[in-house]
């Protein structure tokens, strides 16, 4: 074994960069709609409720990011949960947007699950 850690691979912080998107587009939307559902009225505080939601998850996204830029596999596990869920969710309510977010989450999943050189980046 050496004395060294082995140097991040290109496609971990790659990973994370998508996911930093992820988290500002999901934070930009949320506030939008935060700022829209306020006008709604009665039906504004279910709409004000989701993108409340809508940005936590993005503040979720971006703590995600950061532990695996330095390492963590836990971190790199629940991100790949998380867009999996994502993903299904979109093809569930599917739209136009749904293909970006669809095709970007399969991406980041791919970059952090079945790349090598991530793997055994988070095995240490």
């Amino acid at each position: 074994m050496s004395d060294y850690a082995m140097e991040r691979p290109s496609v971990v912080t790659a990973a994370s960069v998508l996911l930093y998107i992820f988290a500002g587009l999901g934070i930009l939307g949320g506030l939008i709609v935060l700022l829209a559902g306020a006008s709604v009225g009665a039906a504004g505080g279910v709409i004000m409720a989701l993108a409340l939601l809508v940005i936590g998850m993005s503040i979720v996204n971006i703590v995600l990011a950061t532990k695996i830029l330095n390492g963590s596999n836990g971190a790199r596990i629940t991100a790949i949960v998380l867009l999996s869920i994502g993903i299904v969710l979109d093809v569930v309510n599917f739209d136009t947007r749904s293909v970006i977010s669809i095709g970007l989450g399969l991406l980041v999943i791919g970059l952090l699950a079945w790349n090598r050189d991530a793997q055994s980046y988070f095995r240490g």
